[in-house]
């Protein structure tokens, strides 16, 4: 966690944040419940300009492609307002990540990328998803 002098001093560029169109899932959406799966859908497609089907895995279970374009549509609109020190677009964005979180898991994105690899090195969104992603399995 930053220091408000540190995120101070790692702020520059805000007109960058205005250039990207983050897609940005409500906090009420993050259970993978049917409803949830919908608003999923809809975040996905809004973000990569185009909709796209659930598919079913081999065990059976359905899941929602696009979402890791959208994820890295997100992470890249989470790096421009975290260089603006926009917390608020940082922390819908957050929702969002949260929300895509048990199906990335699902489909072993963290298996192939482990959390610690998201986290290395100097780009806050993925730093954001490899975090969150941690505190995810915690709370299982």
């Amino acid at each position: 966690m930053q220091s408000k002098r540190e995120q101070f001093t790692t702020c520059h560029n805000k007109s960058s944040v205005s250039k990207l169109q983050p897609i940005i899932m409500s906090s009420q959406n993050t259970n993978l419940g049917s409803e949830s799966g919908s608003a999923l859908s809809d975040v996905n497609s809004a973000a990569l300009g185009a909709k796209f089907p659930e598919i079913v895995l081999p065990d059976g279970s359905k899941v929602q492609t696009g979402t890791v374009g959208a994820l890295l549509i997100n992470i890249r609109a989470y790096n421009a307002a975290h260089a603006a020190c926009d917390t608020a677009k940082t922390q819908a964005l957050e929702s969002s990540f949260k929300a895509a979180l048990p199906l990335l898991d699902k489909v072993g994105l963290f298996d192939l990328f482990t959390p610690d690899e998201w986290i290395q090195g100097n780009n806050e969104g993925r730093r954001a998803v490899g975090r969150l992603y941690q505190e995810f399995k915690a709370g299982q």
